[in-house]
């Protein structure tokens, strides 16, 4: 008897049929999946709102910078009582009314022009942080569509096995009335066969694990990963570690969000030493009043005033020397985390390449090891048949071939992960990676 397993990749489509998804199911691609992740992901949404936030902020600060100008106005009933005096009337009642406009521009304000270089900074670091939120949401969420497939390669391959140890057990029951195989054969076939039940149950249990993350992922209950091709080739744009360090020390976002709070935090130690030059304004202000001091009657008049504003504090407790020592230790904490993560995404980059170096010789290992268990397999049944080799052998054979079918698959996708984490390391936009490893999966 000899086995023929299906190619590795093609046993995932069978999957569906033994886990037996819900007929409302939908396929979704690793880039729809990634699509919809983006539109379900509460971190995704709070680094939005965080940009938002941003901006809105530098709009306060330059509102500051542009012309500001109030209306005013007071209507009133005045009634005034006099005490007994003869050089005064009695009680008096009659309407007043005072309003106008006032305008103020800021000439001279350094501070505030700076603060809206530093708001320029913040934007851009929010920006940053977005891009890296999404990086992290799709490897997260790679992680969880490939474990769904792994998973459900995993169970194929146990039920192909238990097929093979069931049609075994029942060879070795057969041989064992006729007195041709000892009953310690057939005992050691049954145990194979209810450890494997075993290891069934526990894999279909990952598998609905992995279906639950993906489902929390995308907010879409019941998606199904489509099915993936077997052929799938990645190769490294880079031809070592320290290209692959290079590239990435330009490129990566964590780098850039670095820079940005550097740049923001330099920009905060300027502000608060521009607080030393004077605040200088040029102000306006227009007045219609028939009222005058304590709203006394007064001839109706129209009084318009030009008038230049500086504002100097000259003495606050050591509050502003106070406000640059603390600006300074920001900067200098922003360029320490900074150089820690050059650090970071230079090791980072080094490692993903290595790793994906040694994933493609593992994948390729992997290969040989399930043509050499096919042999084997086949070559033990025979010696088996042949009485030159016992029951056990075969299980032992059954167990090896079964053992190097899920490493060639989880190697397959282990290689995929190690390409991605590869690219993203590197600064990749997670966007058109995700359309790019899509395309190539789904093929």
């Amino acid at each position: 008897m000899s086995i023929s397993p299906l190619p590795v990749f093609a046993l995932i489509p069978l999957c569906f049929a033994l886990v037996a998804a819900d007929s409302a199911a939908e396929d979704i691609t690793l880039s729809q999946a990634y699509q919809l992740a983006l539109e379900h992901a509460p971190d995704v949404d709070i680094a939005r709102f965080q940009i938002d936030g941003a901006e809105a902020r530098k709009g306060q600060v330059l509102g500051k910078l542009l012309p500001q100008a109030t209306a005013f106005g007071q209507w009133s009933k005045n009634k005034i009582s006099y005490e007994s005096d003869p050089l005064f009337p009695g009680d008096l009642d009659y309407p007043g009314q005072r309003y106008g406009v006032s305008v103020r521009q800021s000439l001279l304000a350094v501070s505030d022009g700076i603060e809206l270089s530093r708001q320029n900074k913040l934007i851009q670091l929010s920006k940053d942080e977005l891009r890296i939120t999404e990086a992290e949401l799709f490897s997260e969420l790679l992680e969880a569509y490939l474990d769904i497939l792994l998973s459900d390669a995993e169970l194929v391959l146990l039920n192909d096995e238990i097929l093979s140890v069931d049609a075994q057990l029942k060879e070795a029951r057969a041989l064992f009335k006729k007195n041709l195989i000892p009953v310690t054969e057939v005992l050691e076939t049954e145990s194979r066969l209810d450890i494997l039940k075993s290891d069934l149950i526990m894999a279909e249990g990952q598998a609905a694990v992995s279906r639950e993350f993906l489902s929390t992922l995308t907010g879409l209950p019941g998606g199904e990963p489509v099915a993936v091709t077997e052929n799938l080739a990645l190769i490294a744009r880079f031809s070592g570690p320290d290209a692959a360090a290079t590239v990435a020390l330009a490129s990566d976002p964590s780098i850039d969000a670095a820079q940005s709070k550097v740049e923001a935090a330099e920009k905060a130690v300027l502000r608060e030493k521009a607080r030393w030059v004077p605040d200088v304004y040029l102000s306006y202000n227009y007045q219609h009043s028939d009222v005058g001091f304590d709203n006394q009657r007064s001839p109706s008049r129209d009084t318009s005033t030009f008038a230049i504003d500086f504002n100097y504090p000259l003495f606050e407790g050591g509050a502003r020397l106070a406000r640059i020592k603390g600006a300074s230790a920001e900067y200098g904490t922003a360029v320490t985390k900074l150089r820690a993560q050059q650090l970071d995404t230079e090791t980072r980059a080094r490692s993903a390449w290595l790793i994906f170096d040694a994933a493609t010789q593992r994948l390729l290992s992997t290969k040989k090891a399930v043509t050499s268990a096919d042999v084997n397999v086949i070559a033990t049944r025979r010696s088996a048949k042949a009485g030159t080799a016992r029951y056990t052998d075969v299980l032992l054979a059954l167990a090896q071939h079964s053992r190097a079918l899920r490493d060639l698959i989880d190697a397959r996708f282990f290689h995929a992960r190690a390409w991605v984490e590869l690219e993203l390391a590197v600064g990749a936009s997670p966007a058109p990676l995700a359309k790019t490893l899509s395309t190539l999966l789904h093929r």
